[in-house]
């Protein structure tokens, strides 16, 4: 004789079935090394390497007006109102390479986001003489999120210093 509502009994079985398999494997997934595990990305990553790497290239080829320039341009650096702050670091900027010799290389340090609208990344630029420490601060605008018509946020360079103090390392 056949049971009564068998195709229910069957379906609860493997619902059944599938809800513990879930509950099973859901927290071992937090055992995995974190290499293992998907790493949040920033799609803006790569924006703030391509332009701090274009302007060391320009510095390391000659006068640093033009690499400045479009580095500070859209921040608050870039205004006219900012002009004699600007002049002020291209010239900090050309006593550093007098003092310190050639460019030779750079090399990313590390990239740390402050909740969702700042950005610091840091560069260590290699002199003949002596590295220096860059820190690049970018900033976008709470309402400036991605939509179809802007769909990446426009991010400006509001800070940047440099340090040949290597204890701004630890």
């Amino acid at each position: 004789m056949e049971r009564p509502h068998k195709h229910l009994y069957n379906n609860l079985f493997i619902m059944g079935t599938v809800v513990l398999c879930f509950l099973l494997l859901v927290p071992s997934l937090r055992l995995l090394p974190v290499g293992v595990q998907a790493q949040p990305t920033d799609a803006n990553r790569d924006e703030f390497d391509v332009r701090i790497q274009a302007f060391f290239e320009s510095l390391r080829r000659g006068p640093s007006t033009p690499a400045f320039d479009e580095l500070l341009r859209g921040g608050p650096l870039g205004t006219p109102e900012a002009v004699e702050e600007s002049t002020k670091l291209q010239h900090s900027v050309a006593d550093l390479q007098e003092r310190l010799g050639a460019i030779l290389s750079f090399e990313k340090l590390d990239t740390k986001r402050v909740g969702t609208s700042i950005t610091l990344v840091r560069y260590v630029l290699m002199y003949d003489r002596h590295p220096v420490v860059w820190t690049f601060a970018f900033y976008r605008k709470p309402s400036s999120t991605p939509s179809i018509t802007t769909p990446s946020p426009t991010w400006v360079l509001v800070e940047l210093h440099f340090d040949t103090d290597m204890k701004s390392l630890l």
